[in-house]
C-alpha cells in the first residue's frame, strides 16, 4: 500500500493533469483541412468494419468480443490521424459547425 503522503501528492498531480487534459482548445481548421480529415476518418472506419465483418464471418472471434475490438480499433484510428495531421479528432467537428 501506498504512504498517504505520496499518496496525497499522486492524487494532487493526477487531479492537475486530469484538469490541463480537460483545458484542451478547439484547433480552428481550414475547408481544405476538414475534407481530408473526414476522407481520413472515414476510410479509417470503413477499413475497421472490413476486420469486423471478416472476422465475424471466419468465426475467428465471438461476436461478443466485437465491442472490444471496436474500441481498440478506434484509439488505433485516433493515433494514426494525430500522427498524419497533427490534430485531434474532437477539433474537426467544431471546424465542420463553423464553415
Amino acid at each position: 500500500m501506498m504512504d498517504p503522503d505520496k499518496r496525497a501528492i499522486y492524487e494532487d498531480e493526477i487531479a492537475k493533469l486530469r484538469q490541463s487534459l480537460r483545458d484542451h482548445k478547439p484547433v480552428e481548421l481550414t475547408r481544405e483541412q476538414c475534407l481530408q480529415s473526414i476522407e481520413h476518418l472515414e476510410n479509417a472506419k470503413y477499413e475497421a468494419q472490413l476486420k469486423m465483418y471478416e472476422m465475424v464471418r471466419t468465426q475467428r472471434i465471438p461476436p461478443q468480443m466485437i465491442n472490444a475490438i471496436i474500441k481498440v480499433e478506434k484509439l488505433k484510428a485516433d493515433d494514426e490521424f494525430f500522427n498524419a495531421f497533427g490534430i485531434e479528432e474532437e477539433d474537426v467537428e467544431p471546424s465542420i459547425k463553423r464553415l
